[in-house]
């Protein structure tokens, strides 16, 4: 169809006309009832600024200045004593005077003296000196056994024991009877004090028994 038959046609006039004047009703009834107003509003809406203040912190407390030093009052000026003058005692005399010297006293003559030889201090001997035999029992031998017995006693300057007492024991009752027997029979170098042979009491001694290699 050509633009001439359009034209004759009065039917698609009419429809042209009909659009136009509908989208004229519906702009007139959206200014009407506002609809086109919000949408302006919409679009054109002003954009909100807000100004945010910083907020400072407190400024911090202040001590008070402290208070002048006090100024301490000059000392008083110095005044020098006035001078005193003592009278001097007039030189003594000279006098002509005769010392007399005693003779020196005779010296008597040297003593001779004998210093003996130093003994140091020592305690009692650990061995006995009087060839004493310990009996290793014979029970224990033959089991293999093994011990040790602390025996206290009191110590004479001349090297014997008194008053032997069986202390610690390790092994048996029959390694401390035969310790015991050991130690009263022995004969012990006796201890020394400022080079004399002293007492010494409660001196222990620790008998062992050990099987040999």
């Amino acid at each position: 169809m050509n633009f001439t038959q359009q034209q004759k046609s009065p039917g698609r006039q009419l429809m042209g006309f009909l659009v136009v004047v509908l989208l004229h009703v519906g702009l007139i009834y959206a200014l009407v009832t506002g609809l086109g107003t919000n949408i302006v509003e919409v679009i054109k809406a002003p954009i909100e600024t807000k100004i945010i203040e910083e907020v400072k912190p407190p400024p911090p407390d202040v001590p008070p200045p402290p208070p002048p030093p006090k100024l301490a009052a000059p000392p008083p000026p110095y005044i020098p004593p006035p001078e005193i003058q003592i009278a001097q005692p007039p030189p003594p005399t000279p006098m002509a005077t005769v010392a007399t010297v005693a003779p020196p006293a005779p010296q008597a003559p040297p003593v001779a003296r004998v210093v003996a030889p130093s003994v140091p201090d020592s305690e009692v001997g650990a061995r006995a000196i009087n060839n004493v035999k310990l009996v290793y029992p014979p029970r224990m031998l033959d089991q293999g056994r093994e011990g040790r017995v602390d025996v206290t006693c009191d110590v004479d300057a001349d090297g014997g024991t008194s008053n032997c007492v069986v202390g610690q024991t390790q092994g048996g009752q029959v390694f401390a009877d035969a310790a015991l027997a050991y130690v009263k029979a022995a004969r012990y170098k006796p201890a020394i004090k400022n080079g004399v042979p002293v007492a010494e009491p409660h001196h222990t001694f620790a008998i062992i028994f050990k099987l040999g290699s």
